[in-house]
């Protein structure tokens, strides 16, 4: 089964976009394996600081951001989140147990549901079993693995760490022929073409 993998922080607006992505991707590709891989935002013990506000914002006219361009390319709405930044290193530790259970797609489903729509705090641990239970999978050994830190050292951090090796941003999607990251629909899904067509698949 060709994989591909996806780095990705459950936190980041842009990733909630891809897991929008991905589902589309998977209806016209359904062979395709997709590993998603954590790469941590806000680090563990640091606090998110948000960038100083323009001073003259009231006096310019409203320009689009590059993510709501991308929003209304994709046609979604993101939801409105009223709960704080939640520190995502647990959850994203258990992605990696999901995945080696073999049942990744339906936890990052869950968990980005439990996040974003929700609007839940998925650093807490009862939470997170809320999680693990909705995808189907051993709560107890779940559980296990979080408080054992079992997949601790699978996560890579933002900044240095992320950047060694080779991502800069997230979403980022490693098809052979480019990476590429924070990308509309259509180029993705131009690459997965390229990329199932060289492994001899075709589409559903």
């Amino acid at each position: 089964m060709p994989r591909l993998i996806l780095a990705h922080d459950v936190v980041c607006p842009w990733c909630w976009v891809a897991v929008r992505q991905a589902a589309r991707l998977q209806e016209e590709f359904p062979s395709i394996e997709l590993r998603w891989v954590g790469f941590e935002l806000l680090p563990e013990g640091l606090a998110y600081t948000p960038g100083p506000k323009d001073p003259d914002a009231d006096r310019k006219p409203r320009i689009p951001t590059r993510f709501e361009l991308l929003l209304a390319a994709e046609g979604l709405a993101l939801p409105v989140r009223n709960g704080p930044l939640s520190n995502s290193r647990l959850a994203l530790e258990g992605g990696e147990f999901a995945w080696e259970a073999g049942q990744q797609a339906t936890y990052i489903d869950a968990l980005y549901h439990t996040y974003w729509e929700e609007d839940r705090d998925i650093s807490s641990k009862a939470v997170l079993t809320e999680v693990a239970e909705e995808a189907g999978l051993d709560v107890a050994e779940f559980i296990n693995a979080l408080e054992d830190r079992r997949y601790r050292d699978r996560i890579v951090e933002f900044d240095e760490p992320a950047h060694a090796a080779g991502i800069w941003n997230v979403p980022t999607w490693e098809f052979p022929e480019a990476w590429v990251a924070e990308q509309p629909y259509g180029v993705v899904r131009g690459l997965a073409g390229r990329f199932m067509q060289n492994a001899g698949e075709r589409p559903a």
